[in-house]
């Protein structure tokens, strides 16, 4: 059985989108899609001094409106601009200020917004011992014009998956049918109870073992109408 899971990337998401490279043999990074402006992709939500929560925006260049995720960019000053937006956060003021490898992680903004988006999971799935395979879905031989979920299906098939599997929330948006006469099964994962906060915060705040504990209790399915 080979099990797919596809999914646009976000900034350093909460652990409940990890429940994905958990159990996926092959993670695919969904960039061949419109960038969403009010997403995930590139922003995430973080403690700041006085305990309240406030965006924590990556300094990328102003996307035309159909942009799709691959074209992303960041700014030329973006490492600057980065560190000082961290400076309202004291989790993460603390850590680049440190010589590790989150810091490094966090600071190193070469090639594009979807390099860096791959590398912050690559890094956070190894921290958790989840080793898919990840690629992306824009280096992939899917026909524009396919959309919504015969897209999901065409990619899962030409990576020849027998599970597709996806977070609760796509239980309003897939149905098994197109799968299943591809051959393929689908999984969407029950709801995640675990914290929502920002997987930064909580790899400068928590130890693995505990993330990863809750990750791995919250790997059951809901049982889909046939």
């Amino acid at each position: 059985m080979t099990t797919v899971a596809i999914m646009q990337p976000y900034f350093f998401p909460y652990a409940g989108y990890y429940r994905l490279l958990a159990l996926a043999d092959i993670f695919v990074i969904l960039d061949c899609v419109q960038f969403p402006r009010r997403g995930w992709v590139h922003r995430n939500k973080l403690t700041k001094q006085d305990g309240s929560q406030d965006w924590l925006t990556l300094p990328i260049k102003k996307p035309a409106y159909h942009d799709l995720i691959s074209s992303l960019e960041f700014t030329e000053d973006t490492h600057d601009r980065f560190y000082h937006l961290a400076n309202s956060f004291p989790h993460l003021h603390k850590i680049l200020k440190q010589d590790n490898e989150l810091a490094s992680t966090l600071l190193n903004f070469q090639g594009s917004v979807v390099d860096y988006l791959e590398r912050t999971l690559q890094y956070t799935s190894n921290l958790l011992d989840y080793s898919p395979k990840i690629c992306r879905s824009s280096q992939l031989n899917i026909p524009k014009e396919i959309k919504g979920q015969k897209r999901i299906e065409a990619i899962a098939q030409e990576l020849q998956a027998s599970r597709y599997i996806n977070l609760e929330g796509g239980v309003e948006y897939y149905t098994s049918e197109g799968f299943q006469q591809r051959g393929i099964s689908l999984g969407i994962f029950t709801p995640f109870h675990g914290s929502k906060a920002s997987m930064i915060e909580r790899l400068i705040t928590q130890e693995i073992k505990q993330i990863k504990q809750e990750i791995n209790q919250h790997l059951s399915f809901i049982v889909l109408p046939k």
